[in-house]
């Protein structure tokens, strides 16, 4: 039996795709964490049934709290609903709640027509890594579904209710290898819509797209639109984020944190009771026991509700699971209330780990579930969990790709030579 959350949330996913006229057990493109299976799907000849494709909002600025640097605040992703040879397609939020179809979170009402515009690929460069003494740079590709606005817009709004989608992305140290990638999306996707592509090299009009080859093996077949909607995939910022939306974040435990802190100042008030009574009584080392036990739950309880009052006002729709920057990643990283990353290279399970000491991402069986597993220096993390070996898989392939696109190039850091050097003299010194 699914836990409460993730069944309400499928529910809610269930809902926005019936509004599209899908099903859930429809095979749905995600060109974010598998671009070569949705170019494939994409440049392959339709049987004149629609596609089902998942795309991402264009987010805002990266935010500042106090001295605190945090990425751009999330946004839902969307399903689009795609028919070859013409412009008009379907959008829908990725989730929909309640039966009056209220958008959960994604800025967007229940599914509408829209059309597309042109298709963009634009580039940008990036930091290898953090290291200071590293001068090269990668590339960023990025490809834009741009939309019209709704028809129904007033006309002094449609500029501002034009919307871009972010459909597909990669970066690389070889620029050429990032564009090809995402190149291999972008390209059937236009021709499929039957609108302009839009590169650095020119605009090509919808019935001169050339086909571009694949640059990688596609992996193993598109996940159901319902196994794949809880988890997601793409940049915030500088940062690649992977995601659980079907995970209430920190405002989950806000109310079994309020109860805790609660309990705890109940019996530190009767606690502080019985000092006053021992006091009284002349008492005084049981005074000053009793006194430094409600002392100390006190401060606990009070610790408790500050984590609640915290939680309670968390305002993002998922949680991140684990987040790729240059040269490092983090899995469970800290967030601000709007649930964007803090860009401080720490999470709540410690330090970022450096993407050169990353010897594999596995999937692995924990219990009756699976993990996907990534193997480090530093011993194997579980970076989420999942019922559906499938979905394992499929994320365990996109994180495996994430890793490989922020690693620096070369050998062994000196942090991991100096390490290989002293394990190697251990059994010497106990010879």
């Amino acid at each position: 039996m699914p836990e409460p959350s993730t069944a309400a949330f499928e529910a809610e996913v269930a809902r926005s795709l019936r509004s599209l006229e899908a099903d859930s057990s429809v095979p749905a493109l995600d060109p974010l964490g598998d671009p070569a299976g949705a170019a494939r799907a994409l440049s392959a000849d339709g049987d004149g049934a629609p596609l089902l494709l998942r795309a991402a909002p264009e987010l805002g600025a990266p935010q500042r709290d106090k001295e605190a640097r945090f990425g751009p605040a999330p946004r839902d992703p969307v399903w689009l609903r795609i028919e070859r040879g013409t412009s008009a397609l379907r959008l829908a939020p990725l989730r929909l709640e309640g039966a009056a179809g209220r958008a959960g979170g994604a800025g967007e009402g229940t599914a509408e027509p829209r059309d597309a515009v042109r298709v963009e690929v634009t580039a940008e460069q990036r930091p290898c890594c953090a290291a200071p003494t590293c001068t090269r740079e990668r590339t960023h590709v990025a490809a834009w579904l741009a939309l019209a606005a709704p028809a129904r817009s007033p006309a002094p709004a449609r500029a501002t209710a034009a919307q871009r989608l972010l459909v597909a992305e990669a970066q690389d140290l070889e620029p050429a290898r990032a564009e090809a990638l995402v190149e291999a999306v972008a390209a059937p996707l236009a021709a499929a819509l039957r609108v302009p592509l839009e590169t650095a090299r020119g605009t090509e009009p919808p019935g001169a797209i050339a086909p571009r080859p694949l640059p990688e093996p596609a992996p193993a077949p598109a996940l159901a639109a319902a196994a794949l909607a809880r988890f997601a995939i793409r940049s915030e910022g500088e940062l690649l984020v992977l995601r659980d939306y079907a995970s209430q974040g920190p405002r989950g435990s806000a109310t079994r944190n309020a109860v805790i802190g609660a309990a705890l100042l109940v019996a530190a008030l009767a606690l502080w009771i019985q000092v006053m009574r021992s006091a009284s009584a002349g008492d005084t080392g049981i005074a000053i026991g009793v006194g430094s036990a409600a002392a100390l739950l006190s401060l606990a309880g009070y610790a408790f509700l500050g984590v609640a009052r915290f939680s309670s006002r968390y305002a993002a729709r998922s949680a991140p699971v684990a987040s790729f920057g240059p040269g490092r990643f983090v899995v469970a990283p800290w967030v601000s209330r709007t649930g964007a990353i803090d860009l401080r290279p720490e999470g709540r399970l410690g330090a970022a780990i450096s993407a050169g000491e990353v010897h594999g991402v596995r999937v692995q069986p924990r219990g009756d579930r699976l993990a996907v597993e990534i193997e480090t220096d530093h011993g194997p993390i579980d970076a989420l969990l999942t019922d559906r070996e499938d979905v394992a898989r499929y994320w365990r392939d996109a994180m495996d790709r994430a890793v490989a696109s922020v690693r620096h190039p070369g050998g062994p850091s000196a942090k991991q030579r100096l390490r290989a050097r002293s394990q190697a003299q251990q059994p010497a010194a106990a010879s």
